[in-house]
């Protein structure tokens, strides 16, 4: 799947940081943490001794002329490549036992510019061997520019001395490096995540990769057993589910005016072909399937529309539990009982005017075969005049086969997409079962978006 971070605005990317700051403060303590520890305790302390040399006049000259100076100058350079030679490295670990490439590596010769002095340095980590070659280096630069150069105008100025503090590791330098690439480790790794993270998050995105009209988007709100384990308590349990019909426990909500536009833009797609029978679904669990449908049916029955709601789920059916009503019998018993009364299934919600709901009944063994009977389209074709809309909830597309059966039959399909939880490669696929059903998907509708920066709460199918 192809992702381009150029489609995201700066005020998005900020918004990702802001959003996942933890992660970034987890890599800049875990950064600086280990920088302090390792510095503090594992690396070795280096010190540096040094010593300074000016190049003066040989025994017995007077005075220096200009040309007396500039071989001086060019014997700063040659003094520096004699102090690097593998001949002085020899001496040295003949005397002192440091390792000849060692010393090579560890040297440092530093000219002054114009000027005829220089120094000689050695880092280690034992400061008394460091002061110790430079002074041995002072003394066979002397011996070396009488012997190879013979010249005697090598002047010992300071002699190293033994160094009280380390040069390096640095704490503060470390840890402030190390804080920094954290940061930046930290900003890395929320950009990898998102990158990778192959889910909805708006429905541009929907409209992209499914080629759908996104006609509802709702926002996260709190609701029973989102994000929370399963009440044990039945009357616990039972609140839970009811949390989740917002447009009637809280007509204000942000919720509740997202599911008043759906069901206005979903008018607006049924110019064409009267909209009677509508099957919900989602590519995977916990998308919000059933929490549309049963708030989607009580938008449209305020309206004034005769609605009935059929759960139509066999395998975990859920409809029952959010309007708080019995599951004793349902769809189910009109779909294997010869002589069932239709009246006596439908429920009548007598504090929500003009909905009526068909709760599944027992769970069958064949749910699919149940479906797909011809009982299930006579039921239909018969509901379908005495209702002005039947919404249909039915288990997810893309892992069983009941939903496409449905959405065969039936006039429209709603297919419910969860932000930063359904995958895009799940979505396609529930795409292609229903086309492959000639289903008449009317729009795809997107739930739990982000409108705040603590997270959304999931929905469950259990």
């Amino acid at each position: 799947m192809e992702k381009n971070f150029e489609e995201i605005d700066v005020l998005e990317l900020v918004y990702l940081l802001l959003k996942k700051w933890y992660l970034i403060v987890i890599c800049l303590l875990l950064a600086t943490c280990s920088s302090f520890v390792v510095t503090r305790f594992y690396l070795k302390p280096i010190y540096k001794a040094e010593a300074t040399l000016f190049l003066g006049k040989e025994p017995g000259q007077i005075a220096l002329s200009i040309s007396d100076i500039q071989l001086n100058n060019q014997l700063v350079v040659d003094y520096r490549q004699i102090l690097k030679s593998r001949r002085v490295a020899k001496i040295i670990n003949e005397k002192l036992g440091v390792d000849v490439k060692v010393f090579q590596g560890k040297v440092g010769v530093t000219t002054v510019k114009d000027s005829r002095i220089f120094s000689i340095s050695y880092e280690d980590t034992d400061p008394e061997l460091a002061a110790n070659v430079v002074n041995e280096l002072a003394e066979v630069i002397q011996k070396m520019a009488s012997e190879i150069i013979e010249v005697k105008n090598v002047n010992i100025v300071d002699t190293a001395e033994i160094p009280d503090a380390p040069i390096s590791p640095s704490i503060k330098k470390n840890v402030a490096i190390a804080g920094f690439l954290g940061l930046l480790l930290g900003a890395a790794l929320i950009f990898l995540l998102e990158f990778i993270d192959h889910t909805f998050k708006k429905a541009e995105e929907v409209e992209k990769q499914l080629g759908l009209n996104v006609i509802g988007t709702i926002p996260e709100f709190e609701g029973g057993k989102r994000g929370k384990k399963k009440a044990k308590d039945k009357k616990v349990l039972e609140q839970q589910y009811l949390k989740n019909l917002i447009v009637y426990n809280n007509p204000k909500a942000p919720a509740t005016e997202a599911f008043r536009e759906l069901r206005t833009n979903l008018y607006y797609t049924s110019v064409d072909k009267e909209l009677k029978t509508l099957v919900v679904t989602s590519p995977t669990l916990g998308d919000g399937k059933t929490v549309t449908a049963v708030n989607l049916a009580v938008t449209l029955a305020r309206l004034g529309k005769k609605v009935l709601i059929i759960d139509a789920d066999m395998r975990k059916p859920k409809v029952h539990l959010y309007f708080g009503i019995k599951n004793k019998g349902g769809l189910t018993n009109l779909l294997t009982e010869q002589n069932e009364d239709l009246k006596v299934k439908i429920v009548k919600k007598e504090d929500i005017s003009n909905l009526h709901v068909i709760t599944c009944g027992p769970i069958p063994p064949n749910p699919a075969e149940m479906l797909s009977s011809n009982k299930m389209k006579n039921l239909l074709d018969k509901l379908k005049n005495e209702y002005d809309l039947i919404i249909i909830d039915t288990p997810p597309v893309a892992q069983v086969t009941d939903a496409a059966i449905v959405a065969g039959i039936t006039d429209g399909v709603l297919l419910v997409l969860a932000s930063r939880q359904t995958r895009i490669e799940m979505a396609k696929r529930a795409k292609k079962l229903l086309n492959g059903v000639n289903a008449n998907i009317v729009g795809a509708v997107l739930t739990k978006i982000e409108i705040s920066r603590t997270g959304y709460y999931n929905y469950k199918y259990e």
